[in-house]
């Protein structure tokens, strides 16, 4: 394979996908900036920003484009045109139609932020790499989620994506996981791992050794051990939501 081949293959898989790419142009056209969006939605702006530029599936998770549709019909965009890009249509999502307005509707500064009572919900932090050299994990949430009802009223629980596809079929690229903070996994459990050196690993737990924690990916299906004194904490994997 020749270099530029190969330069061109990894250009692709560094962009973000149609979707993403579809969200800021909608977001350009209602004339909001990328701060004004991510204030609107509640979230912070490196996690807007995640589904801007590195969200790699085919489709925006649907709550997100829920609300992103709310959003952006204050500014006289169609929910459908934002519903499209998760896959689906204001009807299928629930989305009560607009009524049509008496008057265009004038522009407006910033929009009003939507709040949010944390208490009774779960925060998403920097996802967690499911192959074998893992990624830092950041513990600012980049944005927040209704809790899962195995989840309610765990505190310190939260959630994170999936970044590759080394645990498929269980979990893929854009997988979302459920994380309990406290309760002990168990052998055979599916677990977040996280390193001293602050990366995060999500593997299947074969057995924990005095020395060593013995993980198997499944994507090419293979068995390692991990040094105990580079393992920071072993979370349990509680469930997980597909991000398709």
């Amino acid at each position: 394979m020749s270099f530029s081949v190969i330069l061109r293959y990894v250009r692709g898989m560094a962009e973000p996908s149609h979707a993403a790419r579809a969200l800021k142009a909608l977001r350009e056209e209602a004339g909001l900036s990328m701060r004004q969006a991510a204030d609107a939605l509640g979230m912070s702006l490196t996690g807007y920003q995640h589904y801007e530029d590195r969200f790699k599936k085919a489709f925006l998770p649907v709550e997100l484009m829920r609300r992103m549709a709310a959003v952006l019909g204050g500014r006289g965009i169609a929910p459908a045109r934002a519903m499209a890009l998760a896959g689906t249509t204001p009807e299928a999502a629930a989305i009560e139609p607009a009524a049509p307005p008496a008057a265009p509707v004038p522009p407006v500064p910033a929009p009003a932020t939507v709040r949010f009572d944390r208490a009774d919900r779960l925060p998403v932090y920097g996802s967690a790499q499911a192959g074998p050299d893992g990624q830092r994990l950041d513990y600012d949430p980049i944005e927040w989620i209704d809790r899962p009802e195995s989840l309610r009223d765990v505190g310190r629980a939260f959630a994170m994506y999936v970044m590759n596809d080394s645990m498929e079929p269980k979990y893929e690229q854009g997988d979302m996981l459920y994380v309990h903070p406290t309760r002990v996994p168990r052998r055979m459990s599916h677990v977040v791992i996280v390193k001293r050196d602050g990366t995060a690993l999500v593997k299947r737990l074969i057995r924990a050794e005095v020395d060593a924690v013995v993980v198997r990916q499944y994507n090419p299906p293979s068995e390692y051990a991990i040094a105990r004194d580079e393992v920071e904490a072993i979370y349990l994997v509680l469930g997980s939501m597909d991000g398709r």
